[in-house]
C-alpha cells in the first residue's frame, strides 16, 4: 500500500518546483480526482492539475509540461 506524501496539501512543492496553492473542489479529468491549482516557482504560471498528478507535474509554460486543467 502506497503511503500518502501530502501531494494535495497546500504548499506542497514537487521536484519540478511546482507548488500546490489551492484546492478547487472541482472534478478532475482522472477517475475520482479533484483539481488543484499549482504555481510554478520559476515563472509564476498558475494552472490546474489532477491531484494524482501533482507530484510529477512540470510547468506547461517554461518546462514543456502538459497543458493545465481549467478551473
Amino acid at each position: 500500500m502506497a503511503r500518502r506524501k501530502g501531494t494535495t496539501k497546500v504548499d506542497y512543492l514537487n521536484r519540478n518546483r511546482q507548488r500546490v496553492i489551492a484546492a478547487t473542489g472541482l472534478r478532475g479529468t482522472d477517475f475520482n480526482q479533484r483539481i488543484y491549482v499549482l504555481k510554478c516557482e520559476d515563472c509564476g504560471n498558475e494552472y490546474g492539475s489532477n491531484g494524482s498528478d501533482n507530484w510529477q507535474r512540470k510547468c506547461p509554460r517554461c518546462q514543456g509540461g502538459a497543458a493545465g486543467l481549467t478551473y
